[in-house]
C-alpha cells in the first residue's frame, strides 16, 4: 500500500554532511547552514580527509561530487538523472519515505536528512551503478542510508554480496574519521532498479550460501546476513510513483527509469506526463532539468530522435524546449569526438616531437597532428558505443570493453555503433 504525499519543509535541500569527515557542500543544491535542530554531535569527531592508511587500502576513493558529476554526466546519462534528483534532500526523503518500511520510516527525523559525499562501488562498475549515502537521526539515534542505482535491464545476482563489500567501506571511512567510537552506527542499504522482468536477485546473504537443510538450521545464525531494501520499478505502477511526495522532476525521474526502454509507447507517454512536465520546464533550473531528461531519452531509447523529441515536447511546452533537445542531441554527436580528438592531439604531438628529432621538427609535428586527428576520432566513436551499451543496460565484458577501446578502424566502430541500436546484447553487435 503506497504511503500517502507527505508535506516536506519548503528546504529540506541542506548542506552535505559531515558525518564521514568531509567539508564539501554538494554542488546540486545551495549550501546554507544546518538547521538549529541538529545537535553538535552529529558531525564527524574530525574532519579533513580520510587517513591515507585508509585511502592506500582502497577503501576509499575520495572524490568531490561537483567533480564528478560533472565527469559523467553526458556519457553516463542515469548517473546526471540519478545525483540530480537525488541529491536533492525534499526528493530524497520522499523516495526513502516510500520505500523503508513503514516502522522505520515513521520513526526517522526527516528533517535531519543529510547528503555524505563520497561513493562507494567498485571502479569497473561506474557506468552501471550510482550509489548515494545519506544519514539522518531516528529516535535521536544516527542512522546511515546506502542508495545504490543498479542501471541494468536485469537483477544482480550476487548483489547481497556486492552490498556487504560496499558498507564495509562505509564502515571503515567511519572508523577513520570516529577513531575514539566504540561502536558503528546502523547502516541500512537501499536498491533502486528497473529490471525488465522484475527483481528476482537474492535479498539477502543467507540466501547465497549452499546450506544443506540438516546443517541450515545451525549454520544459519553464525552467517552474515545483510538483508537490504530493493525498490524495482517495475513492480511499481504509475500511479504509485506519482504519489510520492517528491518534486516533478522527480517523479519524472523515476518515470523516465521506468519507461525510458520502452519503444513504441514512450512519446505518447511524454505527453500523458504533460503537467510534471511543465513543472520541470518552468522550475527555476528548468532547462537543466529539462536536459538531463532528453540526454537520458536519447541514449537510453532507441526510439527517441532529436526529431521526434522536439515535436512531442516543444506543443507541451514552448519552442525553446526544442532548442534544449537539439542541443543535448548535438552535444552527445560532439562528446565522444571532441574528448578522442582532445586525447589524440596530445598523443600525437608527443609522438611528432619524438619523430620530429629524427627526422626534422616540422614534419614529425604535422605526422603527429594527423595521427592523432585519426586515434581521436577512433577513441570518440569507441567512447561513443560504451555509452549506448551503458544506456541500453547490457553487461559489458572486460574482453568486449577492450575490444572495442583498442579498435583503431573508424569504419568498424561505426558498423558497431549503428548495430549496438537494435542488437539485444553487446556480443550481438560483433556476431554479425
Amino acid at each position: 500500500m503506497p504511503l500517502s504525499p507527505v508535506r516536506l519543509a519548503p528546504k529540506l535541500t541542506q548542506p552535505t554532511g559531515k558525518l564521514l569527515g568531509t567539508r564539501r557542500p554538494c554542488p546540486l543544491v545551495e549550501h546554507v547552514e544546518p538547521p538549529s535542530t541538529f545537535p553538535p554531535s552529529f558531525g564527524s569527531a574530525r574532519s579533513g580527509p580520510p587517513c591515507s592508511a585508509v585511502r592506500a587500502r582502497g577503501l576509499v576513493r575520495p572524490s568531490c561530487r561537483r567533480d564528478r558529476h560533472a565527469s559523467v554526466a553526458s556519457t553516463h546519462p542515469h548517473d546526471a538523472l540519478f545525483h540530480k534528483v537525488f541529491s536533492q534532500l525534499d526528493n530524497a526523503a520522499g523516495q526513502l519515505r516510500a520505500v523503508l518500511p513503514h516502522q522505520l520510516a515513521s520513526r526517522i527525523d526527516w528533517t535531519s536528512l543529510r547528503l555524505e559525499d563520497g561513493h562507494y562501488f567498485d571502479d569497473q562498475l561506474a557506468e552501471s551503478q550510482s550509489d548515494l549515502l545519506y544519514s539522518a537521526r531516528i529516535d535521536g539515534h544516527l542512522l546511515t542510508i546506502y542508495v545504490l542505482f543498479e542501471h541494468q535491464s536485469s537483477p544482480e545476482p550476487w548483489m547481497p554480496l556486492r552490498l556487504h563489500r560496499y558498507l564495509n567501506r562505509v564502515a571503515e571511512r567511519w572508523r577513520a574519521d570516529h577513531p575514539d567510537a566504540t561502536r558503528l552506527p546502523p547502516m541500512l542499504a537501499v536498491v533502486l532498479a528497473h529490471t525488465e522482468a522484475g527483481w528476482t536477485a537474492a535479498m539477502s546473504m543467507h540466501e547465497l550460501f549452499d546450506l544443506p537443510d540438516d546443517l541450515a538450521p545451525r549454520l544459519r545464525p553464525y552467517l552474515p546476513q545483510l538483508r537490504y531494501i530493493v525498490d524495482d520499478l517495475s513492480a511499481r505502477s504509475d500511479d504509485e510513483l506519482r504519489a510520492r511526495a517528491m518534486s516533478a522532476l522527480g517523479i519524472m525521474a523515476l518515470l523516465f527509469l521506468r519507461h525510458g526502454r520502452d519503444k513504441q509507447g514512450f512519446l505518447e507517454l511524454l505527453r500523458q506526463w504533460a503537467d510534471l512536465l511543465r513543472a520541470v520546464w518552468h522550475a527555476q533550473d528548468g532547462r537543466e532539468a529539462l536536459g538531463i531528461l532528453v540526454r537520458y531519452a536519447l541514449l537510453a531509447n532507441d526510439a527517441a530522435t532529436r526529431q521526434n523529441l522536439s515535436d512531442t515536447l516543444v506543443p507541451l511546452l514552448d519552442p525553446a524546449a526544442g532548442e534544449v533537445v537539439m542541443t543535448e542531441g548535438e552535444r552527445l554527436i560532439q562528446l565522444g569526438e571532441a574528448r578522442g580528438h582532445a586525447r589524440g592531439r596530445v598523443q600525437g604531438r608527443a609522438e611528432g616531437r619524438a619523430e620530429g628529432r629524427a627526422e626534422g621538427r616540422v614534419q614529425g609535428r604535422a605526422e603527429g597532428r594527423v595521427e592523432g586527428r585519426a586515434e581521436g576520432c577512433a577513441e570518440g566513436r569507441a567512447s561513443a558505443l560504451l555509452a549506448i551499451f551503458d544506456a541500453r543496460g547490457f553487461r559489458v565484458s572486460r574482453a568486449v570493453r577492450k575490444r572495442v577501446t583498442s579498435c583503431t578502424d573508424v569504419a568498424t566502430l561505426d558498423r558497431w555503433i549503428a548495430r549496438a541500436a537494435t542488437a539485444d546484447s553487446a556480443d550481438e553487435v560483433f556476431d554479425q
